[in-house]
């Protein structure tokens, strides 16, 4: 029903957008949204500091697309959805698509599964285990498989720099509280290198709009290693945590606005300190 709802202006009215509004580049991050204002915006304004960006990032007003920030630079509008989970997230991916969206970017967290994968290290999935929520916007997807733009994942993997990285498959999972330590030995098994809540989505839909998309993760709760959000291990992590956090948003928007690679070539080397 709703995939035949392609008149743009239709919803334009509906959400109160003028008839001129257009959105250039989408960055998602999986997040208890609540966290928003407090836990991650500051690490979008931070980047566009660091990359010499000056743009004012405010949330968009009203009940509609009040989940979402935005921003301008070059003339060009750009939105921050801060949620977790696909049910809302795809809300405003599939908008912002609709909108004009010529890049989505995924940042967010994820569970380690490789063995030997640290806290606080990258991954930039390569392809991702989905379910039926990923599947109604590709139906051809065999085993519920969902891919990335590699040349975006790419650009992405070379703006991190001597940054740890792993590329691999990650399984997506919306229920986190329900994984089960066979989950996690049977994911890890079968060569996952973490579980996420997100990317299976990002990538199904853009790929239904012909739009780029890539995520970008740090490893969070390393689970294969025992590690979950409620252990000391994890508390300690913090600032490691933080630290990829920070990079993480830098490469994202570096690469979300188009800048040269040089800009991110720039960035101070990482503390790897804490593990």
């Amino acid at each position: 029903m709703y995939t035949t709802a392609t008149d743009v202006s239709a919803f334009k009215k509906r959400r109160g957008l003028p008839d001129d509004y257009k959105v250039d580049g989408l960055l998602a991050s999986g997040t208890w949204d609540l966290y928003a204002d407090k836990h991650h915006t500051p690490y979008l304004v931070s980047a566009l500091e660091t990359l010499g960006i000056e743009a004012t990032v405010t949330r968009i007003v009203g009940e509609e697309l009040g989940h979402a920030f935005e921003f301008l630079y070059d003339d060009k509008r750009y939105w921050f959805v801060p949620v977790m989970g696909t049910a809302v997230m795809s809300r405003y991916a599939h908008l912002a698509c609709m909108l004009g969206s010529r890049k989505n970017i995924l940042v967010g967290v994820a569970g380690g599964l490789k063995k030997g994968i640290q806290t606080a290290d990258f991954i930039i999935p390569n392809a991702t285990k989905g379910n039926e929520s990923a599947f109604m916007y590709d139906r051809t997807a065999a085993d519920l498989l969902f891919y990335p733009d590699e040349q975006l994942s790419e650009r992405l993997a070379y703006r991190l720099g001597d940054c740890r990285l792993h590329k691999g498959a990650t399984m997506t999972c919306e229920v986190m509280f329900a994984e089960t330590p066979e989950d996690i030995a049977n994911w890890s098994g079968e060569g996952y290198v973490a579980v996420e809540m997100e990317s299976a989505l990002i990538f199904a839909l853009s790929r239904y709009f012909k739009v780029p998309a890539a995520s970008i993760l740090h490893v969070a709760d390393n689970l294969i290693a025992g590690v979950s959000l409620f252990d000391k291990a994890h508390a300690d992590s913090k600032e490691a945590r933080r630290a990829a956090r920070k990079r993480q948003y830098e490469v994202a928007v570096a690469e979300l606005l188009g800048l040269p690679m040089q800009v991110t070539d720039r960035l101070l080397p990482l503390d790897y300190s804490i593990e």
